[in-house]
């Protein structure tokens, strides 16, 4: 060989080299049909830096046109290419999803095809000429995921991961399910592109770019790897025909594919940020008991799984002028003893002058777990309240609110809620005028003197409330908006002033360790049922 052939040579294995380092089996790999843009050589080569014996998990994506699809296919292609026991899988959430025109399953077919790789369309599976292997799946109902119980991959890829409600299906197939024999050198991966938005936006931001921890309230780093991608990046797209192609959508969808943004969200149809207003401030703005009425409204649940519903209680209060004010709101998952001892604990922290709502779910089993409950509560001084959308004995009369079947449906339970949150929006002035005679009728006056809407306080769980009640009813999980409807409905029914019999709670006198900061200053030597 000459010298400038030897060179050109040792010149081409260091490039190899090089590029493996970066981006490992690309270079040469006949599956894969471009260079990876910059984005996604990051995106394909992140893996290198984590421990071998663990799932490495990172998400792709931000704006739309980034090429999240061909990134997936890519890191499917990486190791299919030259390892025989290797086998993956992409997922899309529907079939249509998966087989559209120019989507995962119609790209690949254009890809590997023509290359030589063969197409099983009973199994859905692409078998490459060394043995390995890629499959293709949707995962719709719940329990599709079940589906895979025994199966074993290497690589699993989730095209569009905020399609997905909740975590399970990935959870369990993308961190259970991936696995490798003893002498095997594959590394585990689960990876995923996705824009912002969708319903599950909420868990797959939290996981890749951090937010708000629903179980501590408090702000917590994301657990995965993120590789942001744009459309500027992409030169392979005809940007502006694609550009123009998004003017139609609402701002924040068009925000959310474009830029990329995880922190837009598309407006509520029952709950918005902006109409609860400026948020209160919790030292200077809450209001004397006196001058209120409080509730913390609990809607209960009974599991620490991950996929279970919350037990969430929201603690709402009703000024005389009529104004509404969510001051906490605090959500957990627990068995029942836990979940019991946790309502407790909340309602010492929140004080006697504040009353304890249970919802009571239908059967008997319902109405036992509230008075269970509701007597470790009177016990202490506290006053009970429940409801249950069907028809009472005279003694459930006595101390639970009447609620009629429709209250039963989440959205109808919500609706006046919704209004009432709106209506005081246009009172302040802070909407447009609609021409109603009432708007802007509250506009600059204090907190206290306004006389419908509800206001929110700042806190560390404000974000995340925010967050669930925007979402819904899209949201995988309602369980807040379901405490708020029920607060809300409690306070609607008796407001300052309206005296109701809530039985013999026993009296309690000097009681200041188990009271809310916040309230000692107002009590007296003894408190009294309303």
């Amino acid at each position: 060989m000459s010298q400038p052939a030897e060179r050109e040579a040792q010149g081409r294995e260091q490039c190899a080299a090089a590029l493996e380092q970066l981006c490992p089996r690309v270079y040469g790999n006949p599956w894969i049909p471009h260079w990876p843009l910059p984005a996604q050589q990051v995106f394909l080569g992140l893996h290198l830096s984590s421990p071998t014996d663990r799932v490495f998990q990172a998400l792709y994506g931000g704006s739309a046109g980034g090429g999240k699809s061909d990134a997936l296919l890519m890191a499917a292609a990486q190791y299919a290419w030259n390892e025989p026991d290797f086998a993956g899988i992409l997922f899309r959430r529907t079939f249509t999803d998966l087989t559209q025109p120019g989507a995962l399953l119609d790209r690949a077919m254009e890809w590997w095809i023509p290359k030589g790789a063969h197409w099983d369309g009973t199994n859905k599976v692409f078998r490459f000429p060394n043995g390995g292997k890629v499959a293709f799946a949707y995962l719709f109902k719940p329990n599709d995921h079940l589906r895979y119980q025994g199966a074993e991959y290497q690589f699993t890829g989730w095209d569009e991961l905020t399609q997905w409600p909740t975590a399970a299906p990935y959870e369990y197939v993308g961190i259970s399910r991936v696995r490798r024999g003893s002498d095997s050198r594959i590394p585990l991966r689960t990876l995923a592109a996705s824009n912002p938005g969708g319903p599950g936006h909420d868990w797959v931001a939290r996981q890749f770019i951090g937010g708000i921890d629903p179980d501590t309230g408090q702000r917590a780093p994301p657990q995965h790897r993120y590789v942001p991608a744009r459309i500027a990046d992409n030169p392979y797209l005809d940007r502006d025909a694609y550009v123009a192609g998004l003017e139609h959508l609402h701002p924040t969808v068009r925000q959310q594919l474009l830029e990329g943004d995880w922190s837009a969200r598309e407006p509520g149809d029952y709950f918005r940020a902006e109409w609860f207003g400026p948020l209160l401030d919790p030292e200077l703005d809450r209001w004397p008991s006196s001058e209120c009425q409080r509730i913390r409204w609990w809607d209960l649940a009974a599991s620490e799984k991950s996929t279970a519903a919350k037990t969430a209680g929201v603690l709402m209060a009703r000024h005389r002028r009529g104004v509404r004010a969510i001051e906490h709101c605090r959500a957990f998952r627990a068995t029942p003893g836990k979940r019991d001892d946790l309502i407790v604990q909340t309602a010492q922290a929140d004080g006697h002058a504040v009353t304890v709502g249970l919802e009571i779910e239908g059967g008997s089993g319902g109405l036992a777990q509230f008075h269970a409950l509701e007597k470790r509560l009177r016990a202490q001084g506290y006053r009970v309240v429940g409801a249950r959308p069907s028809s009472m004995t005279d003694r459930e009369a006595r101390t639970m609110t009447r609620g009629s079947a429709s209250m039963s449906a989440k959205t109808s339970r919500a609706d006046p809620v919704a209004s009432c949150l709106e209506r005081g929006f246009q009172r302040r002035g802070e909407g447009p005028d609609t021409g109603a005679p009432w708007h802007g009728v509250d506009a600059g006056k204090a907190v206290h003197d306004q006389t419908d809407g509800i206001r929110l306080f700042a806190g560390p769980w404000t974000a995340d409330y925010l967050s669930i009640v925007e979402g819904f009813p899209d949201a995988a999980t309602c369980d807040e908006v379901d405490a708020t409807s029920g607060a809300w409905a409690w306070l609607e029914a008796h407001p300052l002033g309206n005296r109701q019999p809530f039985g013999n709670i026993p009296q309690r006198r000097n009681v200041t360790h188990d009271v809310h900061p916040d309230d000692r200053q107002e009590r007296t030597d003894r408190w009294l049922t309303p």
